[in-house]
């Protein structure tokens, strides 16, 4: 009877612990400011947890009912709070300045993680972070793996090229055309995917026609944003200069969706694989 009753204590210890840790796993919530930090979230299986997101949070497409909290460089401590977060993640140099030790000091966990150099082993890096954060270390290493073995299988094919394809990263807003240069996510995206970017510029800078022709792109990306400003991809010959290109006479035009561009994120195996076809095998 007495070890019946011992074994009785120590089940109930043991229910009791795991009923603890559902109640508290079940009251998580997660706030998120970096797109690319929202998908990684959800490739660790954690999205459930997810109560609130910023602008640039566009994928998957469930986050796009979520309450958003503005975008991530303009940020606002009341819209963040009135979620209720046990933990924010957010990229470092989020803004204003002081919102990281505003929501620190309303006593809500806070994860902050890099966004420059946009390299495929920060990117790592922040899986490896977010996924120790939510005690799924396990989770996370799969999704470095299975990254990894993704791009390995692109990277042979690049080996394989006997010249880069050589690009510009096109973005058109109101008449103005501005192009991609270094330290910015699209040029990282060309690079992994095996291109050459142009633009030896730092970040993004307005180009004339003029310049477009100069440059002669054998390929030119345009982000899914500037489709829709340009009024539908039939109306890609608007955009001056762009005619005169090698890219546009040999139909190598290619279009990406926006949310590739919010960072290295976990899908830049898929879109690695998106440009390295529309570079090559066009």
């Amino acid at each position: 009877m007495k070890n019946f009753i011992t074994k009785l204590n120590i089940f109930l210890l043991i229910f009791t612990f795991n009923a603890l840790i559902n109640i508290t796993s079940a009251q998580d919530r997660i706030v998120i400011a970096g797109g690319s930090l929202t998908e990684i979230v959800f490739a660790l299986g954690e999205g459930d947890k997810v109560v609130g997101v910023d602008k640039t949070s566009t994928y998957p497409q469930s986050v796009t009912t979520l309450p958003q909290i503005g975008y991530w460089k303009l940020l606002n401590i009341e819209g963040i709070l009135s979620l209720n977060p046990t933990l924010f993640i957010t990229l470092s140099d989020a803004e204003p300045d002081n919102i990281i030790s505003q929501v620190i000091q309303a006593k809500v966990d806070v994860l902050s993680l890099k966004r420059v150099p946009g390299t495929l082993e920060l990117l790592y890096e922040n899986i490896e972070k977010i996924a120790n954060k939510l005690q799924k270390p396990d989770q996370g290493q799969q999704l470095i793996n299975h990254i990894k073995d993704n791009l390995s299988q692109i990277q042979q094919k690049i080996d394989m090229q006997p010249n880069k394809a050589k690009v510009l990263f096109l973005m058109s807003m109101g008449g103005t055309n501005s192009v991609a240069g270094k330290n910015t996510t699209a040029d990282a995206l060309i690079t992994i995917a095996g291109g050459e970017n142009l633009a030896k510029h730092n970040s993004y800078k307005s180009y004339t026609a003029e310049s477009i022709i100069a440059m002669n792109p054998d390929v030119i990306v345009l982000n899914s944003h500037s489709i829709q400003q340009l009024g539908g991809a039939y109306k890609i010959d608007t955009i001056p200069g762009i005619t005169e290109t090698a890219a546009f006479k040999n139909h190598r035009i290619i279009t990406i969706d926006d949310g590739y561009l919010f960072g290295i994120g976990p899908r830049v195996d898929e879109v690695a694989k998106i440009l390295y076809d529309g570079f090559y095998l066009q």
